[in-house]
């Protein structure tokens, strides 16, 4: 059995739009070059041929380098949008069927092929992305993907996807005097400036005022090539709390409590040349992927959020 252990992270100051926090985090952790990951990943995504699968999909890295693929990962078109369950290493031209959730549950047809955007689902669906079932997994992601419908407006399909976008750009009319639109309109001009700093590694993103998530990769690029899906997501999240900031000494609190976790293997998950790990404690969900006793990914979830606690 594989065992890696959280390396020491390093909290900087945060910035603030709204309930939306973003702090940068640096690692003392050796790199680990060589990956593509992201839009940069040359990894095709198909349905199942002949009958697709609600809860499978079909990937194949069509590139030189060993492609990571993270959790919660959208691919966006095929029969119905999908969020990827676990994170996946694939080396050069190697192929999986990988477990997936649908986000889209008024859809079921269309293309064979699914686009990747370096998009993700939010914590509200991630959070519903850990349970165990299969099946009360995927009724608890459609289950949150509603709640969006409830408070943005139904999606003619159900989509989380037609959700994000709505979200990633309002329609902001001056004279409506609509505050909401403004805000986020406000929010998404916010994140959108924000870059990784020098030698950083990962994020705490913190919602309505608490710490929900921190984010590390293996190198800065990797984060280079998430970071605004994953603020985008984050952003959705935001909008349904309270508009509160996150204080820094939340955020020092969360990170300092992982201490040097350690994380073992997830018995069960493909995770192709890569081991998916996971470990759990009564503050943290830690969820990643070891790849030659290197952490490549990993995300630790703040259990005692809100929006966690609704899983």
């Amino acid at each position: 059995m594989n065992v890696l252990t959280m390396p020491a992270l390093h909290v900087g100051n945060g910035a603030h739009m709204g309930g939306l926090s973003v702090f940068p985090i640096w690692t003392d952790a050796p790199t680990v070059s060589g990956l593509d990951t992201g839009s940069k990943a040359h990894v095709q995504v198909d349905e199942r041929e002949g009958s697709p699968v609600v809860g499978e999909l079909v990937l194949k890295n069509q590139g030189a380098k060993p492609a990571l693929l993270v959790a919660d990962e959208l691919f966006e078109g095929g029969w119905q949008h999908r969020a990827l369950n676990n994170d996946i290493l694939l080396v050069a031209g190697q192929q999986l069927v990988a477990s997936v959730s649908c986000v889209e549950a008024g859809r079921w047809h269309g293309a064979t092929a699914q686009a990747r955007r370096s998009r993700r689902a939010s914590m509200m669906v991630r959070s519903a992305q850990t349970i165990p079932d299969e099946d009360d997994r995927q009724g608890q992601v459609w289950q949150r993907v509603s709640r969006y419908d409830t408070a943005f407006g139904a999606s003619p399909t159900a989509s989380y996807v037609d959700h994000l976008n709505r979200r990633s750009d309002p329609e902001v009319n001056g004279d409506s005097g609509d505050d909401f639109q403004l805000q986020q309109a406000e929010l998404i001009a916010g994140i959108r400036k924000i870059r990784p700093l020098l030698g950083q590694r990962g994020v705490l993103i913190g919602l309505g005022g608490q710490p929900a998530f921190v984010e590390l990769f293996a190198s800065t690029s990797g984060l280079r090539r998430h970071l605004s899906g994953l603020l985008e997501a984050a952003a959705i999240d935001a909008a349904l709390l309270p508009a509160e900031s996150t204080p820094g000494r939340r955020a020092r609190r969360f990170v300092g409590r992982l201490g040097l976790a350690p994380i073992g293997d997830e018995l069960g998950t493909d995770a192709g040349a890569g081991h998916a790990m996971a470990s759990r404690s009564g503050n943290h969900e830690i969820r990643g992927l070891g790849w030659e006793n290197h952490l490549l990914h990993a995300t630790v979830f703040n259990r005692r959020h809100p929006m966690m606690e609704l899983a």
